[in-house]
């Protein structure tokens, strides 16, 4: 893995568009790649932010201007960013045998929320392709190296494989690293009969009025585990860090810093 510079003024580095599998669409195999940012070396062991785009299972990058923002953001400040690419707009043979095998089983768990938005092939095959990479990933973490669990995060369609990943993956059979927490942004899960209250802590940004991906499946999780930190933002713009859009940078980033550094260094779940 060959990492160059990122930012000449921090010393960071990057290694973009690393293949880490391939996945079925559409008939063919389609690669799967990601890119990480690590802060300049010489330092102590990074903590991690898997951070998954958006797009609505139909679009979006990993490699978009925002992502590199955050990276920049991070990166400068001692913590390491890895965002993956995934299949979009997968349909059911797209799926793994495992998954498919469990779909009917699945079909009978209670939703809240639009399915449309939150689940549906093209969800469980984000879910698919990330559980993929955090475990490629987990092979090179000493190589890397990596400090703690990895938290992650996402915006809208990034936020709901977040939780997919924490919560429905296992579930699905799909194997993938212990997670240290989620950071929902717009985001949501699809089935909260299937959620654990209190296993990770979770932050969600989400404003109420959002008809993108609306709020109802993440009230839902609040209900259920008052430990959820649920913030609702009138102003906050669909899959915005920002509680509002004049929202100082220190704040944005230094919220997101705060829950980084809190949650790798806390023990696993039993």
């Amino acid at each position: 893995m060959e990492f160059t510079e990122f930012e000449t003024k921090t010393g960071t580095r990057i290694a973009a568009d690393l293949v880490y599998g391939e996945a079925p669409l559409g008939g063919a195999m389609q690669p799967l790649q990601a890119t990480i940012y690590l802060p300049k070396p010489g330092g102590s062991p990074p903590p991690l932010l898997v951070w998954i785009h958006g797009g609505g299972f139909t679009g979006g990058h990993y490699g978009q201007v925002h992502i590199r923002r955050l990276a920049r953001q991070l990166t400068g400040t001692g913590f390491a960013l890895a965002t993956p690419g995934y299949r979009l707009g997968a349909v059911e043979g797209d799926l793994g045998p495992a998954v498919q095998a469990r779909l009917a089983e699945l079909a009978k768990v209670p939703q809240v929320g639009d399915p449309g938005q939150l689940a549906g092939p093209a969800a469980l095959a984000a879910c698919e392709d990330v559980a993929a990479f955090l475990r490629w990933l987990e092979a090179r973490r000493d190589a890397l190296p990596l400090s703690g669990r990895p938290v992650l995060g996402g915006s809208g369609a990034g936020g709901v494989t977040a939780f997919n990943l924490a919560f429905l993956a296992p579930w699905l059979g799909l194997e993938r690293p212990e997670p240290a927490g989620i950071l929902s942004f717009s985001g949501g899960f699809a089935w909260p009969g299937l959620y654990t209250p209190g296993r990770y802590p979770v932050f969600a940004l989400h404003n109420p009025a959002d008809t993108e991906l609306g709020i109802a499946s993440i009230r839902a999780l609040s209900a259920r585990d008052p430990a959820l930190e649920l913030l609702e933002a009138i102003e906050q713009d669909h899959g915005a860090l920002r509680v509002h859009p004049k929202e100082p940078k220190a704040v944005t980033f230094g919220r997101i810093r705060a829950m980084l550094s809190k949650w790798v260094t806390e023990p696993a779940p039993a």
